[in-house]
């Protein structure tokens, strides 16, 4: 069974898309093993982005995911369990930049980009491989906070 992280970002929440793309992901037939509201810290996104650390975009991904963009610091951490979770996450999810993802996807149908901010708002972040979801979802998540479903 893989796990793997979603994380419905600011962009997101500003414009009250929690709902929706929670209703989206139940479509994947997946379990939510943990859900919470996180307000979001400069420590845990520079820990929780690490891999893209002086990449020349790092710096709008650490404002992005706090909320300094979109005047709302709240990210919904849910962490999912099932078979093919990564795969299954990320065929819902789409193309991460949202310009470039199928009309049918979350980011296809929510995401877009913000020229004033020059700033990519694709909704949400799913884990790209049973690794990165295992790592992602130690960051996000203390243990206890997790329902064990194997």
């Amino acid at each position: 069974m893989e796990k793997t992280l979603v994380l419905i970002k600011p962009d997101a929440m500003v414009k009250h898309l929690a709902g929706n793309v929670i209703s989206d992901l139940y479509g994947t037939g997946l379990k939510m093993i943990g859900l919470k509201l996180v307000n979001v810290q400069r420590e845990l996104a520079e820990q929780h982005y690490s891999e893209h650390k002086g990449k020349p975009f790092f710096e709008k991904l650490i404002e992005h995911i706090t909320g300094k963009l979109h005047g709302n610091e709240n990210v919904i951490a849910i962490a999912y369990e099932g078979e093919d979770a990564i795969k299954k996450v990320r065929n819902a999810a789409g193309k991460t930049h949202p310009e470039e993802a199928d009309y049918f996807t979350i980011r296809g149908k929510y995401g877009r980009h913000v020229s004033s901010t020059n700033c990519f708002e694709n909704v949400i972040h799913a884990s790209d491989s049973p690794e990165s979801g295992k790592r992602e979802i130690a960051l996000w998540f203390d243990e206890d906070e997790l329902i064990n479903q194997s």
